[in-house]
């Protein structure tokens, strides 16, 4: 029996590869792909082979979110505990890590796979990659980080623009914004997140970890007050009548 089903996990040298792998759905999120993530970052956390973490989506997508599919249309979702058990432990997992993670955004992002990019430390973008926040048109509200990465990175004015309005972000105007290191051709993206692997990994894995905490601190000290407010807003939202609605015109789009 394979060890993940919705993601891969792959070292070679000093490098662990962890990809999202339901090209399918454009690599929406389960539940179960949440936890096979934590799973596989503590799997390298334990490796002292390892350096560094690329993270990345298998065929044209970073990710498109959480996949409304798992979510039963008969029943009220109880969506904060969906975050308190399955992606605020991820999104902790991520910041907490010794590692430094190369977010590779190799196509769409949108909403909590936004979050999970953000969580990243480095975040380089195909040139036809976007970024989007979908949570609004369902009703929702931002979740996996989304609301302090964005409004730390963006200031609240834009912040508040691409949350509020749902507009695609490109990767230039994320790269102008300050939400991605680097943006490259499509076709350069590999070869290029690979020299960035390569060179964390031969620094000194103590002087990164050290850094990598010192900037968390700075940056996100009340990270853990804020994913407890996304995860209450969230379960909220989750039992409105406009959510219900959103989840009804989603199955009945898939009949069509």
């Amino acid at each position: 029996m394979a060890e993940f089903e919705d993601i891969t996990y792959q070292t070679d040298g000093a490098v662990c590869r962890i990809t999202l792998a339901r090209p399918e759905k454009l690599n929406a999120y389960r539940d179960e792909t949440a936890d096979e993530l934590t799973s596989a970052l503590r799997k390298a956390e334990a490796d002292a082979s390892l350096r560094v973490v690329v993270l990345t989506g298998q065929g044209r997508a970073f990710g498109a979110g959480y996949d409304l599919a798992t979510v039963d249309p008969s029943s009220t979702p109880a969506l904060e505990r969906v975050l308190e058990e399955h992606f605020n432990p991820l999104v902790h997992a991520m910041r907490q890590s010794r590692l430094p993670i190369i977010s590779v955004v190799n196509g769409p992002c949108a909403g909590a796979a936004v979050g999970l990019a953000l969580a990243g430390d480095i975040v380089l973008a195909a040139r036809s990659a976007y970024f989007y926040e979908p949570f609004l048109n369902i009703a929702l509200v931002p979740d996996a980080g989304n609301t302090i990465f964005l409004t730390r990175m963006l200031g609240r004015v834009r912040a508040s623009g691409m949350m509020l309005l749902g507009d695609r972000i490109s990767a230039e105007q994320a790269l102008e914004w300050g939400l991605v290191w680097k943006v490259f051709d499509d076709g350069d993206l590999e070869a290029e997140a690979q020299k960035v692997a390569a060179k964390l990994a031969g620094l000194s894995a103590t002087g990164i970890a050290s850094t990598k905490r010192l900037i968390t601190q700075a940056a996100e000290a009340d990270l853990d007050a804020l994913l407890a407010l996304e995860r209450d807003l969230q379960g909220e939202a989750g039992r409105s009548p406009d959510f219900t609605s959103a989840v009804a015109a989603f199955f009945a789009s898939r009949k069509r």
